[in-house]
Order: structure tokens, then sequence, then C-alpha cells
């Protein structure tokens, strides 16, 4: 492939730089490509009820796990889903998990340490932060250790990289999920692979029985999940629905996640000035909390907060968001004509997320990275709907806490112990690779990592 979908979505955008949609077919299905940031609040916000499905078309009869995804659900069953994971990522749960995170770094330190002593440098970057969410998952959401700086063939690792990790057949089927639905049900097509289903059921049970047969409690995600089963209130709570949320927290938090780690990494190592802003930041944040790392103190560290969303404006790991209209809409006319343009049920609306992060309208110098754009003084000038890492409104990602947090967890860890610099095997500017329906750079990322005196 050329171009992904993701980027012929940007082109569209900047080709039309004075209109506020523009017509576009989805191989042969008239849709909407939103440029608007009013109209892309309307819809993600005040008129969610008229956008509130996501176009995927999954079959419950061919894909139940993936059916039972609160992403590819809608109305009453999208709405008691959220309510069940909403529990998982309240403010007070990311507390619990982070002495779990924090773990998890200091076991990346030292593989990082060793990697170097071993003449591992320079490290494939994209690679490091897989093996940090993997295992940072496996830990806060399965109660396991996934063993990735240990085991070079960890069966964690392996099956979280047959999800979503780029591939020939992940692209084939993504292109047959996205362009051509409903072919998914007659070629039985479905997201997730039995035996990856299965793999998960297993460590599922197992987990369970064994913290039933210890009187273990965790506070970690299978936890939660599993106290809401004992809850007479709720819906009930079945085995698949359990797998289906274990699944959907692993898929969610090891890929996007380890995408936008690699990517604010790069962007670390090649703005050394930023770099070292930062870690000033962090060693006199940890020195003012007595020289260790707690939940709390990460709360204080606004700069690496900029540091996080100017990452995501510039490379944030979904090119779009595609919804589908659930009910006839009319949006304000986009011409001088002064006709308002129907927008008939079932028409897709693409809202172009990497457009809009890199439209100098809205971002100044959008290829620069200034983190400074996002301080205290200057995010409030940012314009609603013109920056959109984790959707907006109803159907915002709800795992966005989670991310957040192992993100930060880890760039501390990083930033604190190591210089890092791009090496020269990492092929600049960088290129998006054309062959995957999330960002991946073309050859890599790969950094150097010295140790420091600290």
């Amino acid at each position: 492939m050329k171009r992904s979908a993701g980027l012929i979505y940007t082109d569209i955008y900047n080709t039309y730089p004075d209109v506020p949609y523009v017509g576009v077919y989805k191989i042969r299905q008239p849709a909407l490509l939103i440029r608007d940031p009013e109209i892309i609040k309307a819809i993600l916000i005040k008129d969610f009820h008229s956008f509130e499905k996501n176009d995927i078309v999954v079959d419950e009869n061919v894909d139940s796990i993936a059916s039972k995804n609160p992403f590819l659900q809608y109305g009453e069953r999208w709405k008691t889903s959220r309510s069940q994971l909403s529990y998982c990522f309240t403010s007070g749960k990311m507390k619990h998990l982070f002495p779990l995170m924090h773990a998890v770094s200091v076991h990346m330190v030292e593989y990082i340490e060793n990697e170097a002593k071993l003449g591992g440098n320079p490290m494939d970057t994209k690679e490091l932060a897989g093996k940090f969410t993997c295992d940072n998952v496996a830990t806060c959401a399965f109660g396991i250790d996934g063993k990735s700086f240990v085991d070079p063939n960890s069966e964690f690792r392996k099956v979280g990289k047959r999800i979503l990790e780029p591939s020939f057949s992940l692209t084939m089927k993504m292109l047959f999920i996205l362009l051509f639905p409903e072919c998914t049900a007659f070629l039985k097509i479905k997201f997730i692979c039995d035996d990856v289903v299965d793999y998960f059921r297993n460590v599922i049970k197992t987990t369970l029985n064994y913290r039933k047969e210890n009187h273990l409690v965790r506070n970690d995600f299978l936890d939660v999940i599993t106290q809401m089963k004992l809850k007479p209130d709720d819906p009930p709570l079945q085995d698949d629905d359990i797998t289906a949320h274990a699944i959907s927290f692993f898929a969610d938090g090891f890929e996007t996640s380890s995408i936008a780690l690699s990517f604010a990494l790069y962007n670390l190592a090649a703005n050394l000035s930023v770099q070292e802003k930062l870690r000033n930041e962090i060693n006199e944040v940890i020195r003012k909390n007595g020289g260790t790392v707690s939940y709390e103190s990460i709360q204080n560290m606004n700069y690496l907060d900029c540091v996080l969303s100017e990452s995501l404006r510039i490379h944030s790991p979904a090119f779009a968001l595609v919804k589908l209209c659930t009910e006839d809409y009319c949006l304000p006319p986009c011409s001088k004509s002064g006709l308002e343009v129907k927008v008939e049920r079932g028409t897709p609306v693409i809202i172009p997320v990497h457009g809009l992060h890199l439209d100098a309208k809205y971002f100044p110098d959008p290829e620069k990275f200034i983190p400074e754009r996002f301080s205290d003084d200057n995010k409030a000038h940012i314009i609603k709907g013109s920056y959109l890492p984790f959707g907006e409104g109803g159907r915002i990602c709800i795992g966005m806490k989670f991310a957040i947090l192992q993100i930060k967890v880890a760039i501390i860890a990083i930033v604190r112990h190591f210089d890092i610099r791009v090496n020269e095997k990492t092929k600049e500017p960088l290129v998006i690779d054309p062959n995957h329906f999330l960002i991946f750079a073309k050859d890599g990322i790969w950094l150097d990592y010295q140790k420091r005196n600290n």
C-alpha cells in the first residue's frame, strides 16, 4: 500500500482548507469528512445521540468476544459495558495500580542497563515500549508476570503481538472489516483468533481459581470485574463478558500505549533541551517527595503532562475517528448557497484527527515539538474539537487515565536514569508506515540509551 486510509483522510483534509466538510467515498459508500472543530464538537458531544455508533460492524454470531468490546457496541449494550468498565478506571483504582506499574518500570531500567552493557544500543524503541506495556497490562489486569524483559520467548508477549501488531494478515483483515463489513460474517472474519481467546480464558480461569483458593485480593482489573459478577443490582456478568473485557483491556492498554510511548521517547531524544527541562522537573518533584516516585508526585509534574500532550498531538496513535450517523442529521451550510446538508442515517462520518493535529490554523508550526502549547497559560486557547488524541464526549477512551499513567511512569523511569539520543539508524524525518491502520514509523525508532550517574 502506498497510502493508508488514515493518511488519505489527512490528504483530503489538507486539500480542502476552506470548507467545513467534504463528501468522500469509502469504496462504494458515500461518507462525510468533517473539518470544522465546531461541527466535530457537536457530533461528539452535543449531538452525540445521533452519532453514538463507531463505523465497525461485528456479527456476534461469528465473533462473540469482539461483539462484547465497548468500542464495537452501541445502544443499551454499550451503556452497560461502559458502566461496568468505568469502575476499573477511576483515579482511586489508578492509585492502587501505580505500585504495580512502578515495579515494571524498575525491571525496564534493569533491562536497558543490561542491554547497553551487552552492546544493545541502538534499541528498537517500539519493541522496548511494547515489552513495558505488555508486562504492565499483565500485572495490572491479570496479576501475572509477563516476563517480557527476561524471557525473549514470553508467551504473554507473543500472544499480545498477535492482537494488533502490524502484519500482512492483520492489515488484510482490518481492510475487510472496515471497508467490506457485509463480507465479514459470510467469510467468518474475526478480530481475534480463537486460540488467542482460549489463551486468555485459561489465564483468567487459572488466576481466579488461585486467588479463590488462597484468599487473595489484589485490587487489580480482574478483582474489580469479578466483584461486579456478584452484584445483584447489576445486569448479570457472564464468563464471556469477563474474557471480552479482559481482552479489551489488554488490546487497548498494550498496543496504542506502546505506540504513544515510543513516539514520546523519540520526541524527547530529538529535542534535547526539552529532555533536560523534563529531567529537571522530574528530579525536583522527586526530591520534594523524599526521593521517591509516587502517584501523587506524578500529578505535580506539569511539564511531563505538556510533553506527553504535545507528543500525542504530533503522533496520535489513531489517524481518525469514524462514526456512523444513527439518525438523520442536518449540518450547517457548507457554501454561500445557505442550504443545510442532510446526513442520512447509516452515513459514515470521518473525523481526521491526524489532519486536525497538524493544521497550522490550530497549532502554529505544527511539525515542531513545542510542549509549552499545553501549559496552563496556553492550553485554554486550544480550540475544542481540534485536539482529539483520546476522542471526546460520550465515546472518549475509557482507558485514558490508565494509558496516560503507564506512559508517564515509563517516561519518568527512562529520563531519570538515561540520556536518550536518536541513533543514525532512525531514518529522519520519520516516515509513517502505510501498511497499518495505526501510526507506526516505517523503519522503526532506534534510540541510544546512556546511563546517567545520578
